[in-house]
């Protein structure tokens, strides 16, 4: 029997059927989504009901992302040029810094929509006939779980933008969320109260546009190619629990014949996931990167105006701590899961190793001689360390979250010390 045969599921492995596949529901929801927010069409499939090349679409699509540009060149207008009181000059420079970063993830995200198409086709077939359903459930609820947190981490930031806003309105000041370079500070005519309602209007939409189409998207891939990893060991796992079971019968002959297909199955599978990452640093890498300078510099924006501020009221102070909940919770998603796809492809050499090619040792069998040196290419294989980078130079490990919590403390104290 030739070792490149039909691909062998274990016996205790049962496909996932269409309905059961967690990756490709988590995957068209998230395309569904994007289309609604404007963002374009990510799904690998043509329908007319996701069609992204109508006019109508294109004008909805232009009008959003230029109002959120327009609202952009405002704020760093205001961080730069405009003559505000300090707490607002401070908030100005912190969306100025932000809103910037989004809308280059946001370019980064779309310019890269043709490879997300094909990487959505390859992410639910790899590994898709060896999936198990309660490890698709456990993978689907993490999913939920670090979208509702972070969704939570920015919308409570912008409602607390939202009172203090109202707070200052009620004593006596303007209603003030995002400060742009128009309206002035003593500027309280009803074209300067619209526009600043829309701004807040405009926020509230954006943040949509971006937990949907840039940061729980990359935060959902790296899940998702985690748990990739993780069905593959599982798939290893099995083949060896299968070969021990047919030699323990006294089916040596078929043991060795299963175990090298089995194999050459696996190690299709273990490449596929390898040439994976490539495609997934080149369409989320831009986004991890930002996200280190962007929760990084905000932070330390943000714990000055703490540490600086001489009235800091209770809405202030929760507007702050949501933003800064908001600004690591995504950077700790990233980091962490992205750690964890290297600790998970690292654990593969060890299954791979004690597969059961120990049991298939009869000189009579034709395959043992090419069972071993199969085992032994794989095993070096996947001995090579898979990192995710950022920069194609920072590796996202959780040891990298430490330090840029470290850092980002050491740089507040510095320029705090500096302004005491």
């Amino acid at each position: 029997m030739s070792l490149i045969g039909k691909a062998v599921v274990p016996h205790k492995t049962r496909p996932m059927n269409k309905n059961m596949n967690k990756n490709h529901y988590i995957l068209k929801t998230y395309c569904d989504k994007i289309f609604l927010v404007g963002s374009g069409n990510f799904w690998y499939q043509k329908t007319e009901s996701r069609n992204d090349k109508t006019l109508l679409y294109k004008i909805y699509s232009c009008v959003l992302f230029f109002t959120y540009g327009f609202m952009t060149v405002l704020e760093i207008m205001a961080a730069t040029m405009g003559d505000f009181p300090d707490d607002e000059k401070r908030d100005s420079v912190t969306f100025a810094s932000s809103h910037t970063l989004i809308m280059i993830k946001f370019i980064s995200i779309i310019k890269n929509k043709e490879l997300l198409k094909r990487l959505n086709r390859k992410m639910m077939m790899i590994c898709e006939a060896h999936e198990e359903q309660t490890l698709m459930d456990e993978m689907y609820r993490i999913v939920k779980i670090n979208v509702v947190a972070y969704c939570v981490a920015v919308y409570g930031s912008v409602t607390f933008f939202v009172f203090e806003g109202l707070r200052k309105f009620y004593d006596g000041s303007h209603f003030v969320t995002i400060v742009t370079y128009y309206p002035s500070k003593d500027d309280d005519t009803m074209l300067a109260s619209i526009v600043r309602i829309a701004t807040t209007l405009v926020l509230l939409v954006m943040m949509l546009s971006m937990i949907i189409s840039v940061d729980t998207y990359t935060m959902a891939y790296l899940i998702m190619y985690k748990y990739k990893f993780i069905t593959l060991r599982h798939y290893f796992k099995r083949l060896r629990e299968n070969v021990d079971e047919l030699v323990a019968a006294g089916k040596a002959r078929l043991a060795a014949e299963k175990l090298a297909q089995g194999l050459v199955e696996g190690i299709k599978m273990h490449n596929e996931l390898l040439s994976l990452s490539k495609d997934i640093h080149k369409a989320f890498g831009t986004v991890m990167a930002l996200q280190l300078c962007q929760s990084s510099g905000s932070a330390v924006s943000l714990l000055l105006q703490i540490a600086l501020s001489d009235q800091l009221t209770f809405t202030m102070g929760m507007k702050i701590f949501f933003f800064l909940a908001a600004m690591y919770l995504l950077l700790a998603l990233f980091l962490c899961n992205a750690g964890e796809i290297t600790y998970q492809a690292s654990l593969l050499s060890d299954e791979i190793f004690y597969c059961g090619w120990h049991k298939c040792n009869s000189p009579v069998l034709s395959t043992q001689r090419n069972i071993r040196d199969i085992v032994l290419i794989a095993t070096l294989r996947a001995q090579s360390p898979l990192v995710m980078k950022a920069f194609k130079m920072v590796e996202l490990t959780y040891a990298t979250f430490i330090l840029v919590v470290r850092s980002t403390y050491s740089v507040f104290a510095l320029f705090y010390a500096q302004n005491k």
